[in-house]
């Protein structure tokens, strides 16, 4: 066997292929047969191709060429079907089987019927309420107040207003015209605030100015036997005294040296009963909500202690109204009557942001610009809407000889109009009385901002002279009965 193996090498060697050498003294050697090992050699295509088992079926499809050159239509899904039954059946390519095209394939979702366990049903949802926590309500220590409820108003807050039988015509007095934003009005003397003051006495019609602190004003009111003194607060809660022939204004620090307000915030100082008709003390508010009695025309403040914070005042008489906690009620100061708690309309109207009071007589008035006016005739006690009187700016209460009234500015913002309006408490309905219309008197090249021209931000009944004045950014204008 070895002496086998040895020969066989030696005739390897013996035919071994040229070296490279070798070959580059050759021409060529392309006609040089190659030779192939047969045991890695599968054959020839073409020897063998027609040894390829391409399986009964497909052979069947084949022959059913009608002729060489005509094409062959195959259907590749049946092949795939054909290839895959062979080779799960082995040896039985003749079986018929019935195939099912889904199988092994996965639905998709949409396919399957829908148990509503996933996804939006068509179904009507239903919600269990007892699934939800209970709603704790804001008693107003943080952010906005829950009782400062958004509105807007009843349908009848805006309904149209009739004419009065009685009207009124418009005076102006001869002063410079400018914006206005206090009034007040006592014995023989009217007193506007700017940014000084506007004194008129009587029937003059060209008032007195008085100089003050050269800042906006926010409040006015008069003080003394005659009348003839004047306490005026700015935005900032100064106040400034000045009697009418005075050389300068005077500043009380009195009030400020008990009730220090916070760094950053404003405070205003609101005057109540300063148009009282028995001439008793006027009182003053903070803007926390503290009540002062004036005593010795702004010598001496005295502090007037109440269950809760002052919400408003009454400038006709010493009515407040008084917030404690969620519960509204009205305080007489210097009545012996028990504070009225506010229920129903006059509640909703109290709890907004900065309501108005009024009072003449035993009847009162509230209001606040989203809703229409309420009015009581019996004290306090009952309370009814007036219908068309919504956006409220002002009110006045009057102690006329056929009984009380009130007078209320209504600003209508779409036309920039306000309408004068009087009010019987009793019956609760308001006529007009006047109008006063926007944009009279505008200068185009006027710098100061005209938007809300004809809104009043002050009314103010002058018993003395039976006048009805009124003060906003059209200056002021004194209102008078057209019979008289």
């Amino acid at each position: 066997m070895l002496a086998k193996m040895n020969a066989q090498r030696e005739l390897a060697s013996s035919a071994a292929p040229p070296s490279a050498l070798e070959r580059d003294d050759e021409e060529s050697y392309l006609h040089e047969e190659i030779e192939l090992d047969l045991a890695d050699d599968p054959g020839s295509d073409d020897a063998e191709a027609s040894e390829l088992d391409i399986g009964a079926e497909l052979e069947d499809l084949l022959s059913e060429g009608s002729g060489d050159n005509e094409p062959i239509e195959l259907d590749l899904g049946t092949m795939v079907e054909l290839g895959e039954n062979e080779g799960a059946l082995g040896d039985q390519p003749d079986s018929e089987l019935a195939v099912d095209p889904a199988l092994g394939l996965d639905l998709p979702d949409a396919l399957l019927p829908d148990d509503g366990a996933e996804g939006i049903d068509d179904r009507a949802i239903v919600v269990d309420e007892s699934k939800f926590p209970e709603l704790v309500s804001d008693d107003g220590s943080e952010g906005i107040a829950a009782e400062r409820e958004i509105t807007l108003g009843a349908v009848g807050d805006e309904a149209r207003l009739p004419l009065a039988a009685v009207q009124y015509r418009a005076e102006k007095p001869k002063t410079a015209l400018e914006a206005c934003s206090a009034l007040t009005a006592r014995g023989t003397s009217v007193v506007l605030a700017s940014s000084d003051l506007l004194w008129f006495r009587a029937e003059e019609t060209t008032p007195l100015r008085l100089a003050i602190d050269g800042t906006a004003l926010a409040d006015v009111v008069l003080l003394g036997p005659q009348a003839d003194v004047v306490i005026a607060a700015t935005r900032a809660g100064q106040l400034f005294r000045r009697a009418r022939f005075a050389s300068q204004a005077e500043q009380l620090q009195r009030l400020r040296e008990r009730e220090r307000p916070l760094s950053g915030t404003r405070a205003e100082l609101a005057f109540g009963a300063a148009h009282a008709e028995n001439s008793g003390d006027p009182y003053v508010a903070t803007q926390d909500g503290a009540l002062y009695r004036i005593l010795d025309a702004g010598e001496r403040f005295e502090r007037v202690e109440l269950a809760g914070k002052v919400v408003a005042l009454a400038r006709e008489s010493a009515t407040v109204l008084v917030a404690r906690e969620r519960e509204l009620s009205l305080v007489f100061v210097q009545a012996e009557r028990e504070p009225i708690a506010l229920t129903g309309s006059a509640l909703a109207v109290a709890r907004a942001e900065a309501p108005a009071l009024a009072t003449a007589q035993a009847c009162i008035a509230l209001s606040e610009p989203a809703r229409a006016l309420v009015v009581s005739h019996d004290g306090g006690r009952s309370f009814r809407g007036v219908p068309g009187t919504a956006n409220t700016t002002a009110l006045a209460g009057v102690n006329e000889p056929s009984g009380p009234r009130f007078y209320a500015a209504v600003y209508r913002e779409t036309s920039d109009q306000t309408e004068l309006c009087v009010i019987d408490p009793e019956r609760a309905e308001a006529e007009i009385v006047a109008r006063i219309e926007g944009g009279e008197e505008v200068d185009a090249q006027d710098p100061v901002d005209r938007a809300e021209w004809a809104r009043v931000s002050r009314l103010v009944w002058h018993a003395e002279s039976g006048t009805l004045w009124a003060v906003g950014g059209f200056g002021v204008l004194r209102f008078v009965r057209a019979s008289s």
